[in-house]
């Protein structure tokens, strides 16, 4: 269902009894003519607990992660983003002002076949999606989970203040499941360039 203001968004959250609430960062998908109009303008990345779990302090190991990241981002794009704790660990989302790569020639999938064939795992993605993907495992120096493959379709954010039952059912208290703001975004919509090209580079050696 689609939701369209933030009254709406409140009134779900109540309705829920605040127990699983997401909702998707992009509206739902535009054509025109056959052409993607949306931009891939909300970087999202996803650092779970399941990536330390072989970790003697798992917790300690995401946390160090996160750090990387954070100063990754700062560095490479001096942006400040929101930062969540998820329940299960952190997510991180960034706004940028990104152009619709499949309005761009130089990233025509018709550039890059083999990349798109039919027996490739981007084969019905769309060039923005596989940007997406790249940008999490960039800026998390390829520490981010492979199994979160975003897309248009499933950027789910969490709602601050509201329950990860996945934490609950695994054994953990209410307060550590509870969804919590730990860093807001500083309101700049910043240009990521050196992610662009980085990418233009990894496409080149696929």
């Amino acid at each position: 269902m689609s939701i369209n203001s933030k009254d709406e968004i409140s009134q779900r959250c109540r309705e829920a009894d605040y127990k699983e609430c997401l909702i998707n960062a992009y509206p739902e998908i535009i054509e025109i003519n056959g052409m993607l109009i949306q931009s891939p303008n909300f970087i999202l990345i996803d650092l779970d607990l399941s990536l330390c779990k072989t970790c003697v302090y798992p917790i300690r190991k995401l946390n160090y992660i996160l750090k990387q990241t954070l100063m990754q981002i700062k560095e490479e794009i001096h942006g400040q983003p929101t930062v969540l704790w998820t329940g299960s660990g952190y997510h991180i989302y960034l706004p940028v002002q990104v152009p619709i790569l499949e309005t761009e020639f130089e990233f025509s999938k018709n550039r890059f076949q083999n990349l798109f064939s039919s027996n490739s795992r981007y084969h019905d993605y769309y060039m923005s999606e596989v940007f997406m993907q790249f940008a999490e495992r960039y800026l998390t120096g390829g520490k981010s989970d492979l199994s979160h493959q975003h897309r248009f379709s499933n950027s789910m954010v969490r709602i601050p203040d509201t329950y990860n039952m996945d934490s609950l059912s695994k054994g953990m208290g209410l307060e550590e499941s509870r969804v919590k703001i730990l860093q807001e975004w500083d309101g700049n919509l910043i240009e990521v360039k050196p992610i662009i090209q980085e990418f233009k580079v990894w496409l080149g050696q696929q």
